[in-house]
């Protein structure tokens, strides 16, 4: 869902009320010039969360954008964002401009739970639209004291914002060939350190092009389709996935 007419998201609003509501933003910090951190505060206590799940956002009166939680808590009614700015639409523009004690409506959390909780091992793959869910699986990874790798593909400016979230991964340059980077620094991993990891599990988001090209390094590696969970949230020439 993109977008809707005015008077069909009013009518939502009101019908589905279990399911969207309004949140107040309570805080803000700009990680990077293209990477900002919201923290938002409502009343949502029927919500139980699953890593990975997707918020929507109402960016204006007919344009929804999907985004993803980095931290969430029913119980105190709070959840944190980690925004990727591309300006480059309305969604990017509304984002930017969100301060403190600004209301918005929100579509509460949907989707299957794309984390695997069993597994010991853990690698992430993707850009700038993915460090926010990274960020709340590395958290639950940490705390069940497992084990994780990571590759990201990012622009010069957000290089150093996986090391201010705490996000210990190998960050590589964005290509024309898409996921190039990323793939050799795949193939230089140490071959005891992949021994343990190509049994683990592999989530691979963010762009489409560059999953597809990440996917089939993984497969001549041995990987099994069963261990790689794919969700291309962007690509080139269309609004949204």
């Amino acid at each position: 869902m993109n977008s809707m007419p005015k008077i069909i998201g009013d009518f939502m609003e009101l019908a589905f009320s279990n399911k969207i509501c309004k949140v107040s933003v309570t805080g803000t910090e700009m990680l990077s010039s293209n990477i900002k951190k919201i923290t938002f505060k409502g009343v949502f206590p029927h919500v139980k969360f699953k890593l990975g799940q997707a918020i929507v956002i109402r960016i204006d009166e007919t344009n929804y954008r999907n985004y993803t939680p980095s931290k969430w808590n029913s119980q105190t009614g709070t959840f944190e964002v980690i925004f990727h700015i591309h300006n480059n639409g309305p969604g990017s523009e509304c984002i930017k401009n969100l301060k403190p004690n600004d209301i918005i409506t929100v579509g509460l959390p949907r989707g299957f739970n794309v984390y695997d909780a069993a597994a010991k091992y853990h690698f992430f793959f993707g850009d700038e639209t993915c460090i926010s869910v990274f960020k709340s699986m590395k958290d639950e990874i940490n705390r069940t004291e497992n084990n994780y790798l990571g590759i990201l593909e990012l622009d010069s400016a957000s290089i150093e914002v996986p090391a201010k979230l705490g996000l210990i991964v190998d960050v590589v340059p964005k290509s024309i060939n898409k996921a190039e980077f990323a793939i050799q620094s795949l193939h230089k991993l140490d071959p005891e350190i992949w021994n343990l990891w190509q049994n683990g599990q592999f989530y691979l988001l963010g762009n489409a092009k560059s999953i597809q090209a990440f996917r089939k390094a993984l497969k001549e590696k041995g990987v099994l389709n069963k261990n790689i969970c794919t969700q291309p949230y962007w690509a080139e020439g269309k609004i949204g996935l």
